[in-house]
C-alpha cells in the first residue's frame, strides 16, 4: 500500500489550521468574557435603582477620602509613586472614559485620574535635565474633573495647583 506523503501533509497542514483558529478563538472569548465582573462596590448585589444610587454614592465618598490633598501627598512622599487606585487618561478611556460626561465613576469605579506626564511647557514648576514631572487628581468627587493637581517629579518634588496650573504651592 502506497501512501502518498502529500495528501498526508496536506491533512496534517488542515489539521494544525483548524486548531490554531480554535485556540484563537478561545483566547478572544477569554479575554473578552472570562474576567469576573465588579457587580457592587460594596459586594452586595443590587437591582434597584435605590442600591444602585447608595453604590454610587459609596464610591463618590470613599473617593472623595482618597483624593484628598494629605492622603495623597503623603502616599507619593512616602512611595515616590501614585497610589494603586490612580489610572491614567488612556487606561480610563479604553475602560470607557469619557471626560465631557464624566463618567469615570461609572466605567471605572474607585479609580481616579492620575499618573500621566505633566509636559511642564509654560516652565512653571523646576526644570533640570531628566526630570520628568506627573500630574494626579485631588479632591476628586465623581463627575467631571476639578482643577486641584498634585504635580511630582521623578526626584519627588512635589507641588499642588488649585487654579489648573495658573499657580503652584510646594509641599
Amino acid at each position: 500500500m502506497k501512501v502518498n506523503k502529500e495528501a498526508v501533509f496536506n491533512r496534517k497542514t488542515r489539521l494544525l489550521f483548524i486548531m490554531l483558529i480554535m485556540l484563537a478563538g478561545l483566547f478572544f472569548y477569554f479575554k473578552k468574557f472570562g474576567r469576573s465582573r465588579d457587580i457592587a462596590v460594596s459586594g452586595q448585589v443590587s437591582n434597584t435603582k435605590a442600591g444602585a444610587k447608595k453604590e454610587r454614592d459609596n464610591t463618590t465618598s470613599r473617593i472623595d477620602e482618597l483624593t484628598r490633598e494629605d492622603i495623597v501627598v503623603n502616599y507619593i512622599k512616602a512611595h515616590g509613586e501614585l497610589p494603586p487606585y490612580y489610572i491614567t487618561k488612556s487606561e480610563a478611556r479604553r475602560l470607557g472614559w469619557n471626560p465631557s460626561t464624566g463618567n469615570l465613576c461609572e466605567v471605572a469605579a474607585g479609580k481616579a485620574i492620575g499618573g500621566d506626564i505633566f509636559t511642564n511647557r509654560q516652565a512653571l514648576l523646576p526644570v533640570k535635565i531628566g526630570r520628568t514631572w506627573y500630574e494626579a487628581d485631588l479632591d476628586y468627587a465623581c463627575g467631571r474633573r476639578n482643577a486641584h493637581r498634585v504635580l511630582f517629579s521623578s526626584d519627588r518634588l512635589l507641588f499642588v495647583t488649585y487654579d489648573h496650573y495658573k499657580t503652584v504651592e510646594e509641599k
